[in-house]
């Protein structure tokens, strides 16, 4: 009786293996199948106020008014259980269809059964959080120079005809809000993000609080509900970007190897956002601007641009 349990024990362990293992096999191409060229459709709008005596913001965000918004979505396969979603940014010209500007975009960090995850906690200021662990992937979303923005931990729902993902999170606030709409009355957003993937497409719908934050505390401002649609174009429409990024992405590795070393260790993680006026991410750029072919002709070079990317975040960093 005893060996009879022990082998039933054996071969539904089994199956249940096999069974994450083919869970954990679509899911990874959920994420994968985010990859492409897409134009990409941004639309957000105030719907709520939530502090008394705020006026609705009437505005709607929407970049396609002027122009054609695309992005390029590469997916890299930074590890067994990590798959990396570079965005490379370009608009086109309504009338003539040339690219009119190009650039590198956030990324996206899908990373199954992630150890842990930073959770932001205040303007500048994230700390390490242990996951839940099994079956849930830790989407991180990357600021411009690959450095902390927000991330956000749950599972794939999968049983539904199209595939979704759920999270809410704390996060900095957009910077569509502060670049575009010139906002200066709040600093954080409560983010609820749908991921939903589809056939050709797919879309993040977002239901947002603009959120105030100071002195350690929360005043809810306004809601917000937004959609983000990537719609898939053919290839050659970002042959453009794709060339581009194939340049620049020896420079952008070593910028991702970078920040992975000095975000290995969980222990708080502050930053001032600008010093002397000039944001992080422009000082970065800079490197890139010097080193990007130097270090796709030359690896040997490489320790050095290292050294310094470490100096610029260590610049900017905010020891206790």
């Amino acid at each position: 009786m005893t060996l009879l349990r022990t082998s039933l024990f054996a071969a539904t362990f089994a199956v249940s293996s096999a069974q994450a293992i083919t869970q954990f096999a679509v899911e990874s191409d959920l994420v994968r199948r985010q990859g492409g060229c897409y134009i990409v459709d941004y639309s957000f709008t105030e719907v709520e106020g939530l502090k008394p005596g705020y006026t609705l913001d009437e505005r709607v965000y929407d970049t396609n008014h002027d122009k054609t918004t695309f992005e390029l979505i590469l997916p890299i396969q930074k590890s067994p259980t990590e798959i990396r979603l570079q965005h490379v940014l370009f608009v086109k010209d309504l009338e003539t269809g040339k690219v009119a500007g190009l650039m590198k975009h956030h990324a996206e960090d899908w990373q199954y059964q992630a150890p842990f995850h930073w959770e932001f906690v205040a303007p500048g200021a994230w700390t390490p959080q242990a996951t839940a662990g099994s079956g849930r992937w830790v989407r991180k979303t990357t600021n411009l120079d690959d450095g902390l923005r927000y991330q956000c931990e749950a599972a794939w729902d999968t049983s539904k005809a199209n595939p979704e993902w759920n999270c809410a999170n704390f996060a900095p606030i957009p910077g569509r809000e502060t670049r575009d709409m010139g906002r200066k009355d709040y600093n954080t957003l409560d983010r609820h993000s749908r991921v939903i993937v589809y056939e050709n497409s797919w879309v993040e719908r977002q239901n947002n609080v603009k959120t105030i934050f100071a002195d350690g505390q929360k005043t809810p401002l306004a809601r917000e509900l937004g959609r983000t649609w990537y719609v898939r174009q053919p290839d050659s429409a970002c042959d453009e970007a794709r060339e581009y990024a194939a340049a620049q992405m020896p420079y952008w590795n070593v910028l991702m190897e970078v920040w992975e070393e000095t975000l290995s260790k969980p222990s708080v993680y502050r930053e001032v956002s600008a010093r002397n006026g000039m944001p992080r991410y422009a000082a970065m750029m800079g490197v890139e601007m010097e080193y990007s072919e130097q270090v796709a002709a030359n690896p040997a070079i490489i320790p050095t641009v290292k050294e310094r990317i470490r100096a610029i975040i260590e610049a900017y960093r905010v020891r206790p």
